[in-house]
């Protein structure tokens, strides 16, 4: 049976277009002095974020701090990201020639989809994108689909006709909830060998092999399905 045409890119935000660890990091460090904790190592907050905010605060402070935490996050993260975030290798010619081959392009991230919305208003790359999707506007964060289910909607493209892409498990492990391809990308804070282990439908050397798969590559995407 003849594969669908790619049509439609989702993809994460944090270690696939952007880096904001810098940012990240500095708003936990303002958690933590504030509730007069001592404040957790870069390398450590690099590995405990991924899954919303909510859920990263529930695990480490427990379910009665977890709002507190929050507006302090918000608070701290809305003074320094702009400052404190830097697009990743190749992002704006990426997304640039994905757009002129009139390839539809969405985000899908755990962060909070104000902040998401802003950062690319911020490098002047929203105009890219049919929608940025992110932690708030729907019920349930990554794994679970329904961010790309939104996307898709928004899209007006059914999973077959788009491909997600992401740096992490959680970002596989999505895209296979929703029944769709995943190009991963070890940009991030995963490893390739950790990426590999939960099997990809395609995993990139970096994101500028996108414009390999999408726009003249179905038959290469689906040759390199597991």
């Amino acid at each position: 049976m003849k594969e669908e045409e790619i049509k439609g890119v989702i993809f994460d935000l944090d270690g696939t277009l952007v880096d904001s660890y810098q940012a990240i990091y500095l708003s936990f460090h303002h958690v933590y002095t504030q509730l007069n904790l001592t404040p957790l190592p870069f390398a450590e907050v690099k590995k405990v974020v991924g899954r919303g905010l909510s859920h990263t605060f529930r695990d480490l402070l427990g379910e009665e701090l977890v709002s507190r935490a929050l507006l302090l996050f918000r608070q701290k993260y809305e003074e320094v990201f702009r400052e404190h975030t830097k697009l990743l290798p190749d992002v704006p010619e990426v997304l640039a020639e994905l757009h002129r081959r009139k390839i539809s392009l969405a985000v899908a991230s755990n962060k909070l989809g104000k902040f998401s919305r802003a950062i690319f208003e911020h490098f002047q790359l929203q105009k890219y994108f049919a929608v940025i999707v992110g932690d708030g506007d729907v019920a349930q964060n990554k794994p679970d689909p329904e961010m790309i289910y939104f996307a898709l909607d928004k899209m007006g493209l059914k999973k077959e006709e788009v491909i997600f892409v992401g740096d992490s498990v959680i970002d596989i492990q999505t895209a296979k909830n929703a029944g769709m391809k995943i190009c991963a990308i070890p940009s991030g804070n995963t490893s390739k060998e950790d990426l590999e282990k939960a099997q990809p439908t395609v995993l990139l050397e970096r994101l500028l092999d996108l414009l390999f798969y999408v726009g003249k590559g179905g038959e290469k995407l689906s040759q390199k399905t597991h």
